[in-house]
């Protein structure tokens, strides 16, 4: 893994906390070196949920075409998504993936209980174990049941923690089983971790999720990663991946994967 041309994950008007259009996207990546980008825009169906419903998919698609026909002869684009709650919202979702074609689909977990876990009032009334002993147990429901390639920001949990505690660093020790049980999950369905450098990026702590968890999940057989960004402006897109680049090669990862039509190589 000696240099890192890749962003799987980057937002862009078509979900609603982004105003980037896909062309400053494209060409912010090209001017990063940045070979390969994939378009994850939100699928949200949790009604509590800023996005729920936002997403056209017929209009995103479109404008990937759009950008690939004027910017694929220097750039590998993508037609990814980034899917809410696979697991809750299991028939809209499948509705989504048998309407309309893509080639990289993102896992990620924005709520627990009816709580946002990425946001202060995740934590109002519960203790810090608490709090991340139901969110590891529901990432272990999406991980096992959803439909999904790679699951997002593994620890999102950690913004909210953050905000609520002061905390940019955590010891999952305590919650080693029920994280292995997440990854051998992985491992054993075939499908991917994402090292996310959001965190880094806004708040200076590890990328999510740590070189703990990475290693974790390389010991238990893990091979399918990718990077992201989670990119919601342009000039974010492919940052600090020069920190993700060497956490992956310090828990033992020499490549990234990559995907077309949802098949990993």
């Amino acid at each position: 893994m000696s240099s890192c041309v890749q962003d799987y994950h980057v937002h862009t008007r078509f979900s609603c906390d982004s105003k980037t259009e896909m062309a400053a996207a494209c060409e912010a990546a090209i001017a990063r070196g940045i070979s390969e980008i994939a378009f994850t825009d939100h699928a949200d169906f949790e009604p509590l949920d800023a996005c729920c419903g936002y997403l056209r998919p017929a209009a995103y698609l479109a404008e990937i075409e759009r950008c690939r026909r004027r910017y694929g002869h220097h750039l590998t684009i993508r037609a990814g998504v980034e899917l809410g709650e696979a697991h809750v919202y299991r028939d809209q979702i499948t509705t989504l993936l048998e309407d309309h074609e893509f080639d990289f689909v993102l896992g990620s977990l924005h709520w627990v209980d009816g709580r946002p876990d990425f946001d202060k009032s995740y934590f109002t009334g519960r203790t810090l174990k608490e709090g991340l002993y139901a969110y590891f147990e529901e990432l272990a429901c999406l991980a096992a049941e959803a439909d999904y390639d790679v699951l997002a920001h593994f620890d999102i949990v950690r913004r909210a923690v953050f905000r609520s505690f002061g905390l940019k660093t955590l010891d999952y020790t305590p919650y080693e089983k029920t994280i292995r049980r997440i990854l051998r999950t992985l491992v054993e369905r075939g499908k991917g971790l994402e090292i996310n450098t959001a965190n880094y990026r806004r708040e200076g702590s590890d990328p999510r999720p740590t070189l703990q968890v990475l290693r974790w999940y390389r010991e238990l057989g893990g091979e399918i990663i990718t990077f992201g960004s989670d990119a919601h402006t342009a000039d974010s897109i492919g940052s600090c991946f020069d920190v993700a680049l060497e956490t992956a090669q310090a828990a033992g990862f020499t490549r990234l994967a990559r995907f077309e039509r949802r098949r990993v190589s």
